[in-house]
C-alpha cells in the first residue's frame, strides 16, 4: 500500500441546513444564498454533517458506496467533483492538515 494524503472536508459553520425526502436546502448566512440538493446531493451533505472532524473522499466512498450502484472509483471522481463545487461556493471547508491514509488503489 502506498501511502497518501487526503483532505478532510467539514461543514462551513454559516451553513444551516433542512432536509426532506426529496433532498435539502442549505442557508449560507454569511453570503445570505440558499442552495438546494437533490437526495444524492443530500445523503453526501447529511455525512459530512455527521462528522464534526471531517471525512476525506475516501470515507466518504466507504460510507456511501453501499448505497449507490457505480464502482468506488466512479464514486470517488464524482464526489471529488462535488466537493470541490461545495469548496467554491464556501459551503465546506479543508478541516486543517490532511490525515494519512493508506491508498487502496482508489484512496
Amino acid at each position: 500500500m502506498t501511502p497518501t494524503f487526503e483532505r478532510a472536508w467539514i461543514v462551513s459553520p454559516d451553513v444551516r441546513s433542512t432536509q426532506s425526502e426529496d433532498g435539502a436546502v442549505l442557508l449560507d448566512i454569511r453570503q445570505g444564498l440558499c442552495f438546494s440538493l437533490n437526495v444524492v446531493g443530500a445523503k453526501v451533505w447529511e455525512k459530512l454533517e455527521a462528522s464534526p472532524t471531517g471525512l476525506t473522499i475516501s470515507q466518504l466512498v466507504s460510507a456511501l458506496a453501499s448505497q449507490f450502484d457505480v464502482s468506488p472509483n466512479q464514486l470517488k471522481t464524482d464526489l471529488g467533483e462535488y466537493l470541490r463545487e461545495l469548496e467554491r461556493k464556501g459551503l465546506i471547508k479543508p478541516n486543517g492538515n490532511p490525515p494519512f491514509v493508506h491508498s487502496q488503489g482508489w484512496g
